[in-house]
């Protein structure tokens, strides 16, 4: 990947920074028929999704990341969003802890409280894409300069990706890119056969520790 400003390329994508600028373009993805269902009980709207944007705009600002809208290099048509966040360091990402190493970098907070207390040394990982995108690597090409930008430009110590139990096509992503799974914990989310979101939904956890990252995109030793 080559960084031009703040954008970043890798072989088919230009990848934005998620912010007010590219909110309708945030929303087009959470619009989508194959993307919203897995994240709630109905579209989101666009007022919605721009103060997702906001809060994106200020996590980039005050934390140095957040996801990126992802764009084909050549069209420049929207593909979907994705790449990595810091955690929030409350109860719900707490439920991770044992799943990282026993050391303390495992719950010390940034430095900045802005816009809100966040993991320092870990961060998570995900993907949306557009459904007429699906099934071309594009989540995987995205997944990767995730953990390019984590490990290499944050110097995060681990990533780790958290998907609904049911949702395989996420969870392959997540193998294919080189993350161990670890483990499931609980969380608001969907559960399959069920038709609106639940309290206590599972949640598969894939782990990737700095020293296991292979660059390349596949797991060390393997």
């Amino acid at each position: 990947m080559a960084p031009t400003g703040n954008s970043r390329f890798t072989m088919r994508l230009r990848l934005e920074p998620a912010g007010p600028a590219n909110a309708a373009d945030l929303w087009r993805v959470h619009d989508d028929d194959g993307v919203w269902p897995w994240y709630g009980d109905e579209k989101p709207s666009l007022d919605q999704v721009a103060e997702w944007a906001r809060l994106m705009g200020e996590s980039w600002r005050f934390h140095g990341v957040h996801k990126w809208i992802a764009y084909d290099r050549g069209s420049g048509e929207l593909v979907g969003r994705g790449g990595v966040s810091r955690t929030p360091v409350d109860d719900d990402w707490g439920q991770v802890y044992p799943y990282l190493p026993a050391q303390p970098w495992v719950r010390v907070a940034h430095r900045i409280h802005r816009p809100f207390t966040a993991h320092a040394n870990w961060l998570e990982i995900g993907w949306a894409l557009r459904r007429e995108f699906w099934g071309h690597g594009y989540a995987s090409e995205i997944g990767r300069a995730g953990l390019a930008f984590a490990f290499n430009v944050l110097g995060a110590q681990a990533v780790v990706s958290c998907t609904t139990r049911h949702n395989l096509r996420s969870r392959a992503v997540m193998k294919r890119i080189g993350m161990r799974y670890a483990g499931e914990v609980r969380s608001r989310g969907m559960v399959e056969g069920v038709d609106r979101e639940q309290d206590d939904a599972p949640f598969a956890l894939c782990v990737l520790l700095r020293s296991d990252w292979d660059p390349a995109g596949t797991v060390a030793g393997r």
